[in-house]
């Protein structure tokens, strides 16, 4: 017999659990087809619709597993031959009827996966996704005592959380050689490149080292936040997305009017405007928001004993937030440049720092950010711009600048914790988001209002630099 991927099967000789297992995935896709006949996306209500799409979101998750651990085999017995195929990789992208770089990643996903009993066993049970699989699998093969942390965290936190948790077990793995190494490596190969897609347009990709790549973020996100407030005043006000790619124009090539005008509209002078006016937000952003852009920094965190050492042990850091690990060696190198800030970090005992201002002390602030790297609200998974609010009791009511009271929310989460109702609850690693008893106004922070005015003190903007105290 010969199945529809060309690989021929011999019944008879095939074990009687195989052929059960297969008749229940046969049965198991049937089932799957007849869900989505008798129940219509169209015709379901949206709270309905969100338990089917966890449904089918968990059975995605076996079925992936399955595909990837049977196409490791596949590969390892060499059985994609006999449909004619060179390797497993175009085998499983053709009967997947997916691309062969996807096939790729999930050979590699097995393969990683299969390293670790234990992560081979959730995978198989569909309790990890296969980027889930692909992240602990690689982190656990160099270091399985932290298997147990990882699979617990996959059960409970963001990827986001955690691929960076499985990152800094990848690092302390390696060496301060072999960062080094790869620093050199992608500085001799580093370029940036520009390209027109079918669909229009230019699209821009570069390779830059860690220390170079922060630089640039550093100045882009300041300068994205700076058009996306300008933005906020006007009539048509632009996403954040949409700014940050105004602020990589600006930046390089200096302000550009274009962005202030649909392509196709009149050209013409717009009104009240003058000479070079473009019609939009006014481009005089005070010091060091000219064409140069804002005067940005980026903050390197490192631990003392690291620093004097030249190299990390245990759970000693030396990295840049948002970019990742760096050779002791780079912080070494960078101290005294003005566009870097040196954070050493000395052991303090944070929960033992604490205060009555709104103020976070550093040590406080670096805990937080340890403790949370994304928004703590489940699911959210942003780790840009956080905001540290005073989660159980608020500053206004004498609450405790410490962290058991503090929590970094993303602007939206806190936006709808400050003014409709929803709260915190349960606590680090246990986190709960609690709707509002009744509803209120509107979930987001209104566009009119881009700032909070601080308790004794002027209107200031949020520096999208770093984390800020309001709650």
């Amino acid at each position: 017999m010969r199945s529809t991927s060309g690989v021929e099967v011999r019944t008879a000789t095939r074990p009687t659990s195989q052929i059960r297992a297969s008749e229940l995935v046969r049965r198991s896709i049937s089932n799957l087809s007849s869900a989505l006949a008798s129940a219509p996306p169209d015709l379901v209500s949206g709270p309905d619709a969100a338990i089917m799409a966890e449904l089918f979101a968990q059975v995605e998750r076996s079925a992936a597993a399955g595909k990837a651990l049977y196409a490791r085999k596949v590969a390892e017995s060499g059985a994609y031959g006999a449909s004619g195929h060179r390797d497993a990789a175009g085998w499983l992208a053709d009967v997947s009827g997916e691309s062969r770089g996807h096939a790729l990643g999930m050979l590699a996903t097995a393969e990683l996966a299969c390293q670790v009993p234990e992560v081979q066993r959730a995978f198989c049970n569909g309790d990890l996704s296969g980027a889930q699989a692909k992240v602990i699998g690689e982190a656990a093969a160099l270091d399985p005592s932290a298997t147990e942390d990882l699979l617990h965290a996959a059960d409970s936190e963001s990827f986001a959380t955690v691929a960076a948790m499985a990152a800094r077990v990848i690092r302390k793995a390696r060496s301060e050689e072999d960062l080094e190494r790869e620093e050199a490596r992608v500085h001799t190969n580093r370029y940036c490149r520009t390209f027109s897609p079918r669909d229009g347009g230019l699209r821009i990709e570069a390779l830059l080292t860690k220390q170079a790549g922060a630089r640039l973020v550093s100045r882009l996100d300041q300068m994205t936040e700076v058009l996306f407030t300008e933005s906020m005043g006007s009539d048509n006000p632009a996403s954040h997305e949409h700014c940050r790619a105004d602020a990589l124009v600006e930046l390089v090539g200096g302000h550009d009017p274009s962005r202030h005008r649909t392509p196709g509209k009149s050209r013409g002078a717009p009104s009240g405007g003058g000479q070079g006016s473009s019609g939009g937000p006014s481009c005089d952003r005070g010091p060091g928001l000219g064409k140069s852009g804002p005067n940005a920094h980026v903050v390197v965190r490192v631990d003392a004993g690291a620093l004097r050492r030249g190299w990390v042990e245990g759970s000693e850091i030396c990295e840049i937030p948002g970019i990742g690990a760096v050779p002791v060696a780079t912080a070494r190198q960078i101290l005294g440049d003005a566009f870097f800030n040196i954070l050493v970090t000395d052991g303090v005992d944070v929960r033992c720092v604490t205060g009555t201002k709104r103020t976070i002390p550093t040590p406080l602030r670096v805990a937080l950010s340890e403790r949370d790297p994304t928004c703590v609200v489940p699911g959210c998974g942003v780790a840009r711009h956080l905001e540290i609010d005073h989660w159980q009791r608020d500053y206004s009511m004498d609450g405790p600048t410490c962290l058991d009271n503090l929590a970094r929310l993303c602007g939206r989460h806190h936006a709808m914790k400050t003014y409709t109702g929803w709260r915190l609850a349960g606590g680090p690693g246990h986190w709960k988001w609690v709707p509002p008893e009744s509803p209120r106004a509107s979930p987001t922070r209104p566009r009119t209002r881009p700032t909070r005015r601080r308790p004794g003190g002027p209107v200031k903007a949020r520096d999208p630099g770093s984390t800020s105290s309001s709650g």
